[in-house]
């Protein structure tokens, strides 16, 4: 099926509704954000045919956007320098579009590479802390695009602020209080910081979408306590098997054909996990990570990977949690990183980041249509990278795998990975 690009009808910037008070105008990012430098969170969320024409819910959703940067201030800002926000209220940039297309026809048939025509444009270029766009379908089904900038926000900010957007916009009471700028709990990033940017993998990347059930999740955590791994998580089982059946793949694909040394890392949200906890709503990077390096047979059998990420959590929660000061977090998670690289420099060494958007709430986003009938990560276009996120009923995980194109090829025939999930 051809998928048509969608007619971009308007493009304009949206200001908060409310002039940021002089007190607020400057917004110091943290350390931990100057680490997303050059990344995007890149949402897409289509919503099922809605009620009203497109000309009213443009109105409303521009409205309630103006609404919502008042109390989400950084996101209408530009940087002023590298480690600060000048809260201007420039805006938001806000692109409309539609496209001759019936929304289901377009879940059913297409492919990855097709999300990014319902994706603003890229953001970097404009200066613009949050680009937007809105896709009406010919059935009446809407698509939401969104790039935020990373170093305002990780998936959990971002979250927070489409959830309380949809709320304002379905003409609900929201109780919004962003938690003051991160720099009061982690220290600014220091003048002799350097980070390189991202850049977008060069060679044949593939991202694909594979779905595991709620059903084939029970068997794989029965998989994991028959070897004595004690209530493993949805998150825990399915990315040990995949980064099991991945490392696997490119092992078969390299010259020596011996098990290549790598690094299974994972993203963790610190939230819940400090103590005391920080606010839901605590807006800007408040994650780390935490590293599971293999280079021995053994270590990637699946129960010893699920323990291994089971027992890498428990510690990272007792140390980083009871570590919670500030710059003495900080020394201790750069300490724990950097040991991870020392004890990896003499190889070669494949890394593979996951990151979990399960229970993130972004499901439960109704501007007035309902909820989502479905979302996704977009934009992925680094090797390695895997997000997790639930399905729409919850109790199953859809897996968006980005790999090169000839390790893709080994890894999604893998008969081990097929009996626990289904390729999309």
């Amino acid at each position: 099926m051809e998928i048509m690009k969608p007619e971009i009808l308007s493009r304009e910037t949206i200001k908060p509704s409310s002039l940021t008070p002089h007190s607020q105008r400057i917004y110091k990012i943290s350390v931990i954000d100057k680490l997303s430098s050059g990344f995007d969170v890149a949402i897409i969320i289509f919503y099922q045919n809605k009620e009203g024409n497109n000309s009213s819910i443009s109105s409303g959703l521009k409205k309630s956007l103006s609404e919502t940067l008042t109390h989400y201030y950084p996101l209408a800002g530009r940087f002023k320098d590298a480690a600060t926000v000048e809260c201007n209220d420039e805006g938001a940039y806000f692109t409309e579009a539609r496209v001759d297309s019936r929304l289901q026809e377009f879940l059913k048939h297409h492919d990855d590479p097709d999300l990014n025509l319902f994706m603003p444009d890229e953001r970097q270029e404009s200066g613009s802390l949050l680009h937007l766009q809105i896709t009406y379908f010919s059935c009446g089904g809407i698509a939401i695009g969104m790039r935020m900038c990373h170093m305002l926000a990780d998936i959990a900010g971002a979250s927070a602020f489409i959830n309380d957007w949809a709320t304002i916009s379905a003409g609900k009471e929201v109780s919004v209080s962003v938690s003051a700028e991160l720099t009061q709990f982690f220290p600014p990033p220091p003048d002799s910081l350097t980070i390189t940017e991202a850049v977008p993998y060069k060679g044949n990347l593939v991202r694909k979408k594979f779905i595991f059930d709620s059903t084939k999740l029970d068997k794989l955590k029965t998989k994991a306590t028959q070897s004595r791994v004690e209530n493993p998580t949805r998150v825990q089982v399915v990315a040990a098997l995949i980064y099991r059946c991945a490392v696997s793949a490119a092992s078969k694909l390299s010259s020596s054909g011996f098990l290549k040394p790598s690094v299974l890392t994972q993203v963790v949200n610190l939230r819940e996990r400090i103590i005391p906890p920080l606010p839901e709503k605590s807006f800007g990077n408040i994650v780390w990570v935490y590293n599971i390096p293999t280079a021995q047979e053994s270590e990637i059998e699946f129960p010893a990977l699920v323990g291994q990420l089971k027992a890498e959590l428990s510690h990272f929660c007792d140390t980083v949690g009871k570590k919670f000061t500030g710059k003495e977090l900080i020394q201790l998670l750069f300490m724990k990183e950097a040991e991870t690289l020392s004890n990896n420099n003499n190889h070669h060494v494949d890394k593979y980041t996951f990151t979990s958007w399960c229970r993130s709430s972004l499901y439960q986003a109704d501007f007035g249509w309902g909820n989502p009938i479905w979302l996704s990560p977009a934009g992925i276009a680094t090797k390695n990278v895997i997000c997790l996120n639930d399905t729409r009923e919850g109790g199953g995980i859809e897996a968006f795998v980005a790999l090169e194109q000839q390790e893709m090829a080994v890894f999604e025939r893998d008969e081990e990975l097929l009996q626990f999930c289904y390729l999309h």
